[in-house]
């Protein structure tokens, strides 16, 4: 990894983004593109004085977080690490999407809420529509989450598209955090494939990858998103990779199974999207 990217709305969810990108940070010898987003009109840098001054608040805003992220940035978190900040105006998953892009980023990292959160608006939040548009893998994790306590990274895949891109990717993850893979596979009533075939499957889509263990799980359950999960709290995962097809168009109060595992689940979950 050279460049990872870390939207900061200062929340507890993206302090814990801004360790996990630090502690990854350090393993790759990464940059960090610490990133804010005000909402505002996206065209800011080109607004004459006189413009900006019709948006008190949002001026007041861009100097706000100019100031929390440069304490943020020199905090022990990030001590040592080459470490930008950027402030942008628009709306927030657009500009995050287009910053990731425009800097090449290999990682997008971003706080989560969930399901045990006290405040479940994970539902057409930031983070679940960088998911489904942003072109770098994204790493989401919610406040408990601790990187260094990672030993396995479970990728959950039926198997049965091209996934060699994904698990090249994962691969790279896990020798920088120095973990296993479980190429995982859960068996549903409507979707039953015979063990034979799926580990043909996963035989095919293994990589070449000497110093790192991978094995194979397969796992019984009635429906896909809480099997995964279960299977990672079997497996002892403290990361779930999957991948994310484009759902651009799709409206936010439809769940992709990406999304409903991390609403879910309380490990990481990393998504590589892939476009049809």
């Amino acid at each position: 990894m050279k460049n990872i990217v870390i939207p900061v709305d200062f929340s507890e969810h993206s302090r814990t983004a801004a360790k996990t990108g630090a502690y990854l940070a350090r393993k790759t010898y990464a940059r960090i593109h610490l990133l804010h987003v005000v909402y505002g009109p996206e065209n800011w840098n080109q607004l004459t004085v006189e413009n900006r001054q019709k948006h008190p608040d949002v001026e007041a805003r861009i100097v706000e977080a100019g100031m929390k992220l440069d304490k943020l940035s020199q905090g022990p978190a990030l001590q040592g690490l080459n470490v930008v900040t950027q402030v942008k105006t628009g709306i927030p998953h657009e500009r995050i999407v287009s910053f990731a892009l425009a800097t090449n980023a290999d990682l997008i990292v971003m706080g989560a809420h969930g399901a045990g959160d006290s405040e479940p608006v994970y539902i057409g939040s930031t983070t679940q529509r960088v998911i489904r548009a942003a072109s770098s893998p994204v790493l989401s994790v919610k406040t408990r989450f601790d990187p260094a306590s990672v030993k396995r990274i479970l990728f959950a895949s039926d198997f049965e598209e091209n996934v060699s891109d994904a698990l090249d990717f994962i691969t790279e993850l896990a020798v920088a955090m120095n973990t296993s893979i479980d190429l995982a596979f859960v068996n549903t009533p409507g979707h039953f494939v015979d063990s034979e075939t799926i580990e043909q499957r996963m035989r095919q889509a293994q990589p070449d990858k000497p110093g790192v263990v991978i094995d194979h799980f397969v796992y019984n359950h009635y429906e896909k998103d809480r099997g995964i999960i279960e299977a990672a709290r079997k497996r002892d995962a403290g990361v779930i990779a999957m991948i994310t097809h484009d759902r651009k168009r799709k409206p936010p109060y439809s769940f992709g199974i990406t999304e409903s595992v991390l609403f879910l689940a309380d490990a990481g979950v990393i998504s590589v999207i892939v476009k049809k």
